[in-house]
């Protein structure tokens, strides 16, 4: 009897070993899966290593040939087709309307606003005879879901007047009043909206002399995008 009960429990153990072999296995797949989704070709050659002392799978000669697979990045011009076409339209739409420059950037458009051209120095009411340049924008605008970015920029004279200590104060004013405006007047939904003031931090150009001080003084407006 005794004999019997020993050989039955030799057999309920072999399985033990079985499955301790089979969730190593597992384990060291799982080490080798994350090690090359991080593309760190170091922790898959480490990996490796880990096989070949535990199991002998993997020769060392083989190591030199082991490569981090590359992710495959789709052109972006294929992500969605004609989406570069919709913008450079968009963009030509905005051009026609006067008193404003879009161009395409990286992640949508960019609409710049002249400070001359829509508002008086060191003030932030914009000039009403803007108001049909942002009301031909607001319709075009309607148009389309995207989201978009008001930034309020100036150069790096400072201003202290009654309404503004600082050209962070200014250029914070203009671009809640143009998001105001897009709002009030130009129908379009305030969850679509930001603003944004940088003061001189952000210049187009070195504020060095009197012409490039006149294009840093702007607003701009952001129209995101996005490829994907």
């Amino acid at each position: 009897m005794k004999k019997n009960s020993k050989d039955s429990g030799d057999k309920g153990s072999k399985w033990l070993a079985t499955f301790n072999d089979m969730v190593t296995l597992l384990l060291t797949f799982f080490v080798l899966v994350l090690s090359m989704s991080k593309l760190d070709v170091a922790k898959v050659k480490e990996a490796v290593y880990a096989i070949n002392d535990a199991f002998g799978m993997l020769s060392s000669n083989s190591l030199g040939e082991i490569k981090a697979f590359e992710p495959f990045v789709m052109p972006i011009n294929s992500r969605r087709p004609g989406l570069s076409e919709t913008r450079r339209e968009l963009a030509e739409q905005i051009d026609r309307i006067g008193n404003m420059n879009a161009k395409i950037v990286e992640g949508g458009i960019s609409i710049i606003l002249k400070e001359k051209l829509f508002f008086k120095t060191g003030m932030s009411d914009i000039e009403e005879k803007n108001y049909p340049a942002l009301k031909n924008l607001s319709s075009i605008l309607q148009k389309t879901d995207c989201q978009i970015r008001v930034e309020g920029h100036t150069d790096d004279i400072p201003i202290d007047n009654k309404r503004f200590s600082s050209n962070w104060e200014l250029s914070v004013a203009r671009a809640v009043n143009v998001v105001k405006y897009l709002i009030s007047e130009g129908n379009i939904p305030p969850e679509r909206l930001a603003a944004s003031g940088y003061g001189d931090s952000r210049p187009l150009y070195p504020n060095v002399n009197n012409h490039n001080r006149e294009l840093n003084r702007r607003v701009g407006i952001i129209l995101a995008i996005s490829e994907n």
